[in-house]
């Protein structure tokens, strides 16, 4: 399997992404990062060890709403001055504008590392459309936890199983079902995921176009993606239309779909959201840019709770830049 062939057009597009706004502040341990004062911070705890950093600022000028129950179609949220839950429907717009009522904040955090997907994506778009100043965290691993009965495709021991193939609430695509499009894997390192929304999506051969998170976390992490995503990847003969972002980067990913767009400018993309969180967090921005020709594709795994250890950097996306025309603060 020789992938190297398209290096020099890979090279060419990091360096390309490198010239553009880019706008995250990087933090080598979480303990650096104080977020702005009066500011609004939405986050959740999982069992994940990285999820556990909010810990560190209960003395400041914060407030909190931690996202205490993470279903499939509400949260459970503790406002402000409460101490009990309240219920709140992902997809109704009212009730999750209301999160953002108070205008005092001068920041909101969305901390997406222990939130799923179709929890902080329907967030963000309430914040971003709220006119608000928005800014994510996100919490790198240590590591993933390795399998101990690795299969095809699966070395790492990431996901119990999937649901199935379903909108993220605010997501749905109203666009009528368009057979001529780009499907667009973000890709992780779970083969099986992508193998199966090949066969449920069932994209034109030609316009499967991968995005491989370079650099990765770790140096040795894009070699994972491709050894885990081997088999679909030659198969579908994928691989010899490879994009690159960094996998830690959401603008990079913004950037490239931007750039996959301006080459197919007749068809709509189809983004898979099977890859990193900041990568699906591209996606997402990328969604709320341009909502009319994006459809994006989640399978709702079911997360095992255990499949990361360690805490590695912390990093902040100033996602309001992207939308400076509604942000008003």
């Amino acid at each position: 399997m020789t992938f190297p062939s398209r290096c020099c057009r890979s090279l060419h597009t990091i360096v390309a992404l490198q010239n553009r706004p880019l706008p995250t502040n990087t933090y080598d341990r979480a303990k650096e990062f104080v977020p702005d004062s009066r500011s609004l911070y939405v986050f959740a705890h999982s069992p994940e060890e990285r999820s556990k950093h909010t810990e560190l600022w209960n003395s400041r000028d914060l407030t909190f709403i931690p996202i205490a129950g993470q279903h499939q179609s509400e949260i459970e949220v503790v406002l402000p001055g409460h101490s009990e839950t309240t219920a709140i429907a992902l997809r109704s717009e009212r009730r999750l504008r209301e999160l953002w009522k108070d205008g005092t904040r001068s920041t909101i955090y969305i901390d997406i590392t222990g939130l799923a997907h179709h929890v902080w994506a329907p967030l963000l778009k309430s914040a971003v459309q709220a006119s608000r100043r928005v800014s994510v965290v996100y919490v790198e691993p240590a590591d993933y936890m390795l399998s101990t009965t690795p299969t095809e495709g699966a070395i790492f021991d990431l996901s119990e199983r999937i649901t199935g193939l379903r909108p993220i609430p605010g997501f749905a695509s109203l666009a009528e079902e368009d057979d001529d499009f780009c499907f667009v894997p973000l890709l992780g390192f779970e083969g099986p995921r992508f193998a199966f929304l090949l066969e449920q999506v069932q994209p034109p051969g030609q316009k499967i176009i991968p995005v491989i998170g370079v650099p990765g976390y770790r140096p040795e992490y894009p070699f994972h993606t491709y050894l885990c995503n081997r088999m679909p990847l030659m198969q579908s003969k994928a691989w010899r239309n490879s994009r690159y972002a960094a996998a830690n980067c959401p603008f990079s990913v913004f950037y490239t779909l931007e750039d996959i767009a301006a080459r197919y400018p007749l068809n709509s993309l189809k983004i898979a959201l099977i890859g990193t969180k900041p990568h699906a967090l591209g996606a997402v921005l990328f969604a709320l840019a341009r909502p009319r020709a994006v459809e994006l594709v989640y399978d709702h795994p079911i997360r095992k709770a255990s499949r990361t250890s360690g805490t590695s950097r912390l990093l902040v996306y100033h996602v309001s830049s992207l939308f400076p025309d509604t942000t008003r603060q």
